[in-house]
């Protein structure tokens, strides 16, 4: 499948690969109609994407000069825009417009092109076909089979019923005129009384004598597609595609909520969703507070430095709110609202920076040993989601091992092969090894087997059946693996599999702000700051201007668009949650218009990143709050320098 997309932004072109990276569909990019057209005369494509506005000519335009050329008369064409209104739908249809696409509904235009590409895949599948005429049955089998869609071919409907009866099918198609004593509608009206989702296989009726009258009652008995022979090829195989592709669908949502939809996970799924919601509505306004406290105590320690009588009070309001900023970091991670911060780490000295709070929760009567390699690898991770989830599976040694017992932690590098990769669902390479092994009371393998489920625990009523969820959503998202290894009476071993970072290497603060201060001593750039917490936005403009930059300020989008509009700005810094236009909003509209403004989205959790208005990744940077001015000078360098 080969797709071009002509569109002006670079920005645009970059964030469709990536989605499209995905994929089998291989994009070719154009900026402007002069070069499109050009390409389309070297190359041949099965659909075009092209935007509303470009250099050189709209999209109406485009789309009529693709039509002249007879290669083009029936590719789809879809036309991307921000503005998708009866206008613009009109025009489009009009202009020979196959479907128009908001440009933040990039999913649904991958999945509009990728049903091109079906037209020559395999059908995953299993049907029960019934044809008495033999040439016809021989003619659709191999069609199906040559599609390698599992097929068993009846020439009547007794055998075809029992067969039915015993298998799973995830389609029927059948004559309704057929040999012997059971008639296809007779087939189709014993399989529509069966009980349960058996009775609601589809099944596709084929007749060579089509009327009215005939297709109402078949409709009427429940069949679910009608099909007039002679049979068109394509036609039938993207109907049998449709359907055993939303039957599959549907049985694994009957097969999920059969599985998951008691009372009481159902109560607490409730439960934990209200409390996301909760926490994730206050997370913006208190990280805004704890980002005016840090960032005036980072003023405050500047200003202060010849009164050490003082200072020593500041660098206790910025331990103060440290802790803040990681409590807030802590209750995100538990509702699943945590802006990830990976940065480069040796898992040793976060090991045994833990070792002291782990031995007071364990209390005495319990033996914490370490083997930690001193050539350790390092590795990229969010430090806190590594905290919590070393205190998560040491809390269960704790449980498994009663008042005494001996916890071992070891790290090591390893490189994982081919055979293991595929055990354990890694990619071959170098790899940090965490082992956890407890001296506890052990699992039957039935419990094994179940200790990642969420809401699943052993601990009764103290437990909430999270801990370990939460750290086997944290492994994967660092593209890592974790196992579990356990009998009765032999304690538990959990090994994690950390990717090996092999580029960077690990900074101290200092370091950092010598390298921001060196790179950016000479660059001074125009900046706009836009943010409805006007302290926030006046802390973040006076840390800016104290590095040199120009700097100006709008508390809503309204007002950030009109000065947008008058004054060129290298970089515009924008909140998420204001009034009116929200953040991302008001980045599309800026890209939209100045593509060469920089724009950094600032926000206090991650739901927010992957909100489907903020699917064009119409940003180039984001921050999460609070964000020390370190970070964002750090950050205005990069995007610049």
């Amino acid at each position: 499948m080969k797709t071009l997309i002509v569109d002006r932004v670079k920005l645009f072109h970059q964030m469709i690969e990536t989605v499209l990276s995905t994929t089998d569909i291989d994009n070719v990019f154009a900026s402007n109609g002069k070069e499109a057209l050009g390409v389309l005369e070297v190359e041949n494509f099965d659909c075009i994407c092209v935007s509303l506005y470009l250099d050189d000519m709209d999209g109406y335009e485009f789309t009529r000069e693709v039509r002249k050329r007879a290669l083009y008369t029936h590719t789809p064409v879809v036309l991307l825009t921000s503005n998708k209104d009866e206008d613009v739908l009109d025009k489009a249809i009009s202009a020979g417009v196959t479907d128009v696409f908001e440009k933040e509904n990039i999913n649904e235009l991958v999945n509009f092109i990728e049903r091109f590409t079906q037209i020559n895949k395999p059908i995953d599948g299993k049907v029960l076909y019934i044809e008495d005429t033999q040439s016809q049955r021989e003619f659709v089998t191999a069609m199906f089979e040559e599609r390698q869609l599992q097929v068993d071919a009846y020439d009547n409907a007794e055998d075809a019923l029992q067969a039915f009866l015993k298998n799973h099918y995830h389609l029927v198609i059948t004559d309704i005129v057929l040999a012997g004593k059971v008639s296809g509608v007779l087939l189709i009206n014993k399989i529509r009384r069966l009980n349960g989702p058996k009775g609601d296989t589809p099944i596709i009726a084929m007749t060579a004598f089509d009327d009215n009258s005939r297709r109402i009652s078949l409709y009427h008995m429940g069949i679910t597609d009608y099909v007039t022979k002679p049979i068109i090829k394509e036609e039938l195989l993207a109907r049998v595609h449709n359907l055993i592709h939303n039957q599959k669908a549907m049985e694994r949502e009957i097969e999920f909520r059969q599985h998951y939809n008691s009372e009481e996970v159902v109560r607490r799924g409730l439960k934990l969703e209200a409390l996301g919601k909760l926490t994730g509505g206050i997370a913006h306004d208190y990280n805004n507070m704890l980002g005016i406290i840090t960032g005036y105590t980072d003023l405050l320690q500047t200003s202060l430095k010849d009164q050490p009588e003082l200072i020593k009070y500041v660098e206790q309001i910025a331990k103060a709110g440290e802790s803040g900023v990681k409590l807030t970091s802590k209750l995100l991670s538990f509702t699943r609202k945590h802006v990830e911060t990976s940065e480069i780490v040796n898992i040793n000295s976060l090991v045994e920076d833990a070792q002291p709070m782990l031995e007071k929760t364990l209390t005495a009567g319990i033996t914490i040993n370490t083997d930690l390699d001193e050539n350790l690898w390092n590795i990229k991770i969010d430090s806190g989601d590594f905290e919590n989830a070393l205190i998560n599976m040491c809390i269960n040694a704790k449980h498994a091992m009663g008042d005494k017992g001996v916890l071992s932690i070891m790290t090591a590098n390893t490189n994982v092969g081919k055979i293991k990769a595929e055990k354990y669902g890694l990619v071959r390479g170098e790899y940090v090894r965490l082992s956890i092994k407890d001296s506890g009371c052990g699992m039957e393998r039935d419990t094994v087997a179940k200790v990642f489920d969420p809401f699943f625990t052993t601990k009764g009523e103290e437990g909430t059946g999270l801990g370990l969820s939460q750290v086997y959503g944290f492994i994967q998202r660092v593209k890592g693996s974790v196992s579990v290894e356990s009998k009765p009476g032999k304690g538990t071993l959990f090994t994690l599999y950390f990717p090996r970072d092999n580029v960077a290497e690990i900074q101290d603060d200092e370091t950092r702000v010598n390298e921001v201060k060196t790179t950016n001593e000479n660059n001074k750039y125009n900046i706009l700051v836009v943010d409805d917490e006007v302290a926030l936005t006046e802390l973040n403009a006076e840390i800016l201007q104290a590095e040199g930059h120009m700097v100006e300020t709008a508390f809503n989008a309204t007002e950030a668009l009109a000065k947008v509009k008058n004054t060129k700005f290298d970089i515009l810094i924008s909140d998420v949650v204001m009034p009116g236009l929200n953040g991302f909003e008001l980045a599309d509209k800026v890209k939209e218009q100045y593509p060469e403004i920089k724009i950094i989205i600032v926000s206090g959790y991650n739901d927010q990143f992957n909100s489907s208005e903020n699917a064009t990744r119409c940003y180039d940077e984001q921050l999460a709050k609070p964000v020390s001015g370190i970070q964002l000078i750090k950050t205005i360098d990069s995007l610049l320098s």
